[in-house]
Parts: structure tokens; sequence; C-alpha cells
């Protein structure tokens, strides 16, 4: 005999997986994918750039490039590359199908209205990880080619290799993290952009602001786990450094959170294309 229709966690796991798929597809082989594309080129081509113009007096001592490379990580891929990439994808998994007239689809299909929150932001993260990390992991790579030899020794050694992973883990934590928070903006909001401003211009300041409103932010915790330190200025607040275990439990706990948050508002989710 054989056993009647899925039900329950088996058929939501099932229906998850076929939706994140079609996210991917529609993120990494559509029209969506241009924008990221040109975010991506930002940091590669300052690589391109350093890596041609560095100093000859320079090239025979990569120790300063570590340096260098958490600089650019910490102020400009993770602050600002991640943080726009993710908006761009995951405001559009659902406020970009209702701009198209196309969500009525989905929402008409027999699938929980919980579950298709869930397989668009799978399918985001899934998209947003692949296209930052890769971004990460060329521009570090560029960053200590130009000291030949050293340079590779580097990259391949142990300390190189943990380096990189830091990096790749972090930035895939703020695409879970900043993921999750625009995808519940672009629930609520009709230009999710504006709160997006708004909430980087509260990235931003947290370096000024007192340790009980940094642990409101997400870069905060996301600076915690950064493998070399970087200084935020003489006039940033010093706080205590949050424990990297308790760092990435808050990351996760802000994803699920925000996650549950957007899966409730799908619920009440009614489209009216002439209003949209």
């Amino acid at each position: 005999m054989t056993g009647g229709p899925a039900t329950g966690w088996p058929l939501w796991r099932r229906q998850i997986a076929v939706l994140a798929r079609q996210e991917v597809g529609r993120s990494l082989l559509g029209r969506r994918v241009l924008p990221i594309l040109l975010l991506a080129l930002m940091p590669l081509g300052i690589a391109l750039l350093r890596a041609l113009f560095l100093p000859e007096s320079q090239r025979a001592h990569p120790g300063h490039t570590t340096t260098e490379f958490a600089q650019i990580f910490h102020f400009f891929l993770l602050r600002f590359i991640a943080f726009f990439a993710t908006a761009l994808l995951f405001v559009k998994l659902f406020r970009g199908e209702m701009l198209e007239r196309s969500l009525h689809f989905h929402l008409l299909a027999p699938v929980r209205r919980e579950v298709l929150a869930v397989g668009k932001y799978v399918g985001g993260l899934i998209s947003a990880a692949l296209a930052m990390a890769a971004t990460v992991a060329l521009t570090w790579v560029l960053f200590y080619v130009p000291h030949g030899s050293l340079g590779f020794s580097y990259i391949a050694s142990g300390r190189g290799l943990g380096e990189l992973a830091a990096y790749v883990g972090i930035t895939v934590l703020a695409c879970a993290a900043y993921g999750a928070l625009f995808l519940l903006a672009g629930l609520f909001v009709k230009n999710p952009m504006v709160p997006a401003m708004l909430f980087l211009g509260w990235e931003l300041l947290t370096p000024f602001l007192p340790g009980y409103l940094k642990a409101l932010s997400i870069v905060h915790y996301l600076g915690s786990l950064e493998p070399v330190p970087v200084s935020q200025g003489p006039f940033a607040l010093l706080a205590q450094p949050v424990p990297g275990w308790l760092a990435v439990l808050a990351l996760v706990a802000i994803s699920l959170g925000l996650l549950a948050l957007a899966a409730w508002r799908t619920r009440a989710l009614e489209i009216t294309y002439s209003v949209d």
C-alpha cells in the first residue's frame, strides 16, 4: 500500500524548496541580477585598481593588506554593497511581484501564506549569499595578488583561509538579517527604500551611540565577528565587544524574528493592483 498525499511538514518542506528554486532562478538568471552585478563590480574594480597601482615598496610587505581589507570590508562591502544588494533582492520578493502584477498567482496556489514567505526568503537568501560571498572572496584574493608569492602563500595558509571563512560567514549572516528586514519592509510600505535609507542612517550612527543603543543595530553584531578589528574613528563611543557566539545567536534571532513577522503579515496580505 502507498501512503496518502503528503501533509504537514513534509509537504511544506517540498513547497519551500520549489519556491526557493524559483526565486534563485529569478534573482540570479533574470534581469534582477543586473543591479547586483553592478554593485559587485564596484569592490572588484577597486581591488583591480589597487593591484595595478600598488607601489613597489608595498608589494614586498603584505602585512598592511590585512588591515586595508578589513577596513574596506567593514565600511564598504558590509555597510554599502551587502546592504543595498539585499535591499534590491528582498524588496522585490513581494513588492516587485506586486508591481509586476504576478503575485496573485502565488496567493491563489494551494500554499500556506507562511510557507510562501519562508520559501521566498530562503530563495532570496541563497541568491544574496552566493552573490555577496563570491564578491567578498574575489575581492579578498585580489587584495593579496599584487604581493606575488608572499600573497599566494598567505591565501593558501590556514590563517588566510580562516580569515576568508570569517568574512564569508559574516557576509552570509548580514544577508540573512538585512534580507529579513527588507522582506518585511516590502510587505508593509509601498516604497521600501524609504525605511531602508532610514535604517542605513541608523547603522551609520552606530559607532557614536551608547552601548544600549548599539544593541539595536545589526552592524554592531556583525562587526563583533570580524577577524581584524577596525577603528571607528576618534569620536566613536567605545562599548564592550559582543562575544562571538552571542553575536551569531543575536543575528539568527533577529533574522528569524523578522521572518516570523513577515510570515504573519502575509496572512492578511491582499492584492489591489489598482492601488499598488
